[in-house]
């Protein structure tokens, strides 16, 4: 397994240059994604077939990651009053792995995904 997770770091480094200016966080969101890859595919191995798939979820994420770790935040609308007229927004730190739907943080790879996924059966 680790010698896959540099397969996709390696293809991350490709299309996504600043991921060679931090090894550390790149191996870090590579072994998160991979770890949240395997539970939506219910599988234990990642089929090599999903290198490419994978490394670009991961640049994705890297840098959706390095944009709040440099103290950007998430500004959306939290409320708004109408006869008073004001806006609030939101202030939080941007957690994407762990509060977004798998749909979202995949994106469109969720389909491409989607066929590999394996049956959760419970037996008795």
């Amino acid at each position: 397994m680790q010698n896959q997770i540099e397969i996709i770091k390696e293809n991350v480094r490709i299309i996504n240059e600043k991921a060679a200016d931090d090894d550390t966080l790149l191996t870090y969101v590579t072994e998160e994604v991979v770890d949240r890859v395997l539970l939506y595919l219910n599988d234990k191995k990642l089929h090599p077939r999903l290198n490419k798939i994978v490394a670009r979820i991961v640049s994705g994420i890297f840098n959706q990651t390095t944009a709040t770790a440099d103290g950007s935040y998430d500004n959306s609308v939290r409320s708004i009053s109408d006869n008073g007229q004001s806006i609030t927004y939101s202030v939080a730190v941007k957690n994407y792995m762990a509060t977004s739907e798998d749909g979202e943080l995949f994106g469109g790879f969720a389909k491409l995904l989607a066929p590999h996924r394996k049956a959760n059966v419970i037996s008795d």
